[in-house]
């Protein structure tokens, strides 16, 4: 999923990428912050609340990520770049996967704010059940219920298992 006409020779030609720490480091002087040696680029919070480290490159921005897979396999990934540990500026190789929509979000942590349990994959329901917290999963662009439970805890146990079943991407 190319986004830009950079290419892997350019990218090596301007910034040195360490595997080990992923960080990027410029190899010539490219403005007045971007400096010979000084770490490039700098952090960014996206409108999900998520840090991620961005790179600025003949006048485009890029995520460090996805820079970081291009300069190692000479290519633009496929799909999108996973964080497999959920920490968006943790950009070590061995932390890097290509994966699909689908996968990079089998592998969420929290609930979305909006959740009214504050548990990923369980549900509230208001209406005088004596089990009121339902486990639900998402498996193939389906949302697959779990069952019904006392607690949200149980639920979200039910969830967790199933999970760890059902997502290749579970990190979890």
């Amino acid at each position: 999923m190319a986004t830009s006409n950079l290419t892997a020779q350019r990218l090596r030609e301007l910034l040195h990428y360490n595997l080990d720490t992923g960080v990027f480091t410029w190899l010539v002087n490219a403005g007045s912050r971007a400096r010979i040696g000084k770490v490039a680029g700098n952090k960014v919070k996206v409108s999900s609340g998520k840090v991620y480290w961005q790179i600025g490159i003949d006048g485009r921005s890029h995520y460090a990520h996805v820079l970081a897979r291009l300069y190692v396999t000479g290519s633009w990934p496929l799909h999108e770049v996973d964080h497999e540990d959920g920490i968006g500026i943790n950009n070590r190789f061995d932390n890097l996967r290509d994966a699909t929509t689908s996968e990079n979000q089998q592998n969420r942590k929290v609930a979305q704010s909006t959740s009214t349990t504050g548990l990923i994959g369980v549900g509230r329901y208001n209406d005088g059940r004596k089990k009121p917290f339902r486990a639900l999963i998402k498996t193939d662009g389906k949302r697959k219920g779990l069952g019904f439970y006392a607690t949200a805890e149980e639920a979200h146990e039910a969830y967790l298992l199933a999970k760890r079943k059902l997502h290749a991407g579970c990190t979890i």
